[in-house]
């Protein structure tokens, strides 16, 4: 295999006291701008949350831009934890260290399922108590395909219904909104999906976070966040394979930002080892530096059932059966699901802008490499063999039966079923994203001073 390969050039040594000056004149000008900013919001927005609402985890997650952060925000989000050199035994348990009981099995079920659906598994719990957890759920979610009670899919009948904890799962119809969340599936046309839910964010006056490389948050489990309206997008998913392989795959993003590389075709990867759990090479762990979660960015294979189950960190040895079914049965508790394939449809964009009441959403949102991929990959066009698509289609064969379940139902091209915007069933004005932002710069500009000490 060959890889394309770049050294940088070292940094001069007064950079970062440039980089610290910068940053304290930078949370000035902020600070001075807010005292303005918000007595001219208090008459633009009612109903305003105060800034120090915000937590650091939703100032990192909250959608205030159209566009991805800047290429150092995402080398520090996305690109730092190098799971190859990572102690996967740190703190690690033996399975025959814990024996349950009656009296701790179900509060530990619950317990597990909540992180679970948080995407959080300490690496101190064992794996038999992870896969008491996962058999509970798949335990309720088979007996309820059995019974023909599961949800009908949210792609062709999303609603405004709220699923609250600790409520036997039960829909309620009255809870009133106070957030969207977005889950972003990658290369699946999240970006364009963010800039327009944003869009209907900021038109309604309502707090929008999201989440990509995590695993999906799910509905009725979050007992610390707001009353949520949930979404996410699905793309056919060999398509999305390839586009994933062309982004981020055939050369990596931080290898293109160079100037000085030329994207040929002897320097790319080659779309013929595309064909794990993790792009070009297997899934080996979950475990990074800063925390024990279930992170993946790169993927080839069944990555759906990954990224929505949340549950494929090798060590947990989860059948991907089992993931699948925790995948489906988080989709199925979803509001709305968006079909990419499907906006070639004037009459399903029509249905979808009018559930949400706001127009835009075949506008285009960008990648922070997008421009970058497209211009390499139209320099060296990707030919992609009938036997590569064959060989990817059948890595992938988890992922279409589940992207058929969850779409199949809007074959035909009948949108009837997808209601119209109904704004009684959110709080609107709610969020001030004027002040969020500058909340959220200042962060930045403290966390910049704070690296430069």
């Amino acid at each position: 295999m060959v890889g394309a390969q770049l050294q940088l050039s070292e940094q001069s040594s007064f950079r970062p006291k440039v980089g610290l000056l910068a940053a304290v004149l930078i949370l000035g000008i902020l600070s001075y701008i807010s005292l303005f900013s918000v007595e001219f919001n208090s008459l633009q927005l009612n109903s305003i949350k105060p800034s120090d609402e915000l937590t650091p985890q939703q100032q990192q997650a909250i959608i205030l831009d159209y566009q991805f952060p800047n290429i150092d925000d995402i080398d520090d989000k996305y690109h730092d934890d190098d799971d190859d050199n990572i102690d996967d035994t740190t703190n690690e348990l033996n399975d025959d260290q814990y024996e349950p009981n009656e009296q701790n099995t179900t509060e530990t079920i619950k317990s597990l399922e909540l992180q679970i659906s948080e995407g959080i598994i300490s690496n101190t719990i064992p794996i038999t108590q992870i896969n008491q957890a996962i058999l509970h759920r798949n335990q309720e979610f088979q007996k309820a395909k059995e019974n023909d009670t599961l949800p009908s899919s949210p792609a062709c009948h999303p609603h405004f219904n709220h699923l609250p904890p600790n409520n036997g799962g039960q829909w309620n119809n009255t809870t009133k909104f106070k957030r969207i969340l977005f889950y972003h599936a990658r290369k699946a046309g999240g970006s364009s999906m963010n800039k327009y839910l944003v869009k209907v964010a900021q038109a309604y006056g309502i707090k929008i976070e999201w989440i990509e490389w995590n695993a999906m948050e799910e509905p009725g489990t979050q007992f610390d966040k707001e009353d949520t309206f949930y979404v996410t997008h699905l793309r056919e998913p060999i398509a999305r394979s390839i586009s994933h392989f062309q982004y981020n795959g055939r050369w990596p993003c931080k290898t293109l930002q160079h100037r000085e590389f030329e994207p040929t075709e002897e320097n790319a990867f080659k779309l013929e080892s595309w064909n794990e759990t993790q792009g070009h090479e297997p899934k080996k762990t979950c475990h990074t530096r800063k925390n024990d979660v279930f992170r993946l960015g790169d993927c080839a294979v069944n990555c759906y059932t990954q990224w929505f189950g949340g549950l494929s960190c090798p060590r947990w040895e989860v059948p991907v059966q089992q993931q699948y079914e925790v995948a489906v049965s988080k989709l199925l508790k979803y509001n709305m699901i968006i079909v990419i394939d499907k906006l070639r449809d004037p009459k399903y964009v029509q249905a979808i802008e009018n559930f949400f009441g706001v127009e835009g959403l075949l506008e285009r949102g960008v990648p922070y490499c997008e421009r970058m991929s497209h211009k390499a990959n139209e320099k060296n066009p990707l030919v992609v063999t009938d036997e590569t698509r064959a060989r990817l289609t059948e890595l992938n064969r988890v992922d279409l039966k589940l992207y058929h379940e969850i779409s199949d139902c809007l074959e035909g091209g009948n949108y009837e079923d997808i209601p119209k915007w109904d704004g009684s069933r959110f709080v609107l004005d709610s969020f001030n994203f004027t002040q969020a932002k500058i909340d959220r710069q200042k962060a930045k500009a403290q966390k910049a001073m704070r690296s430069g000490e």
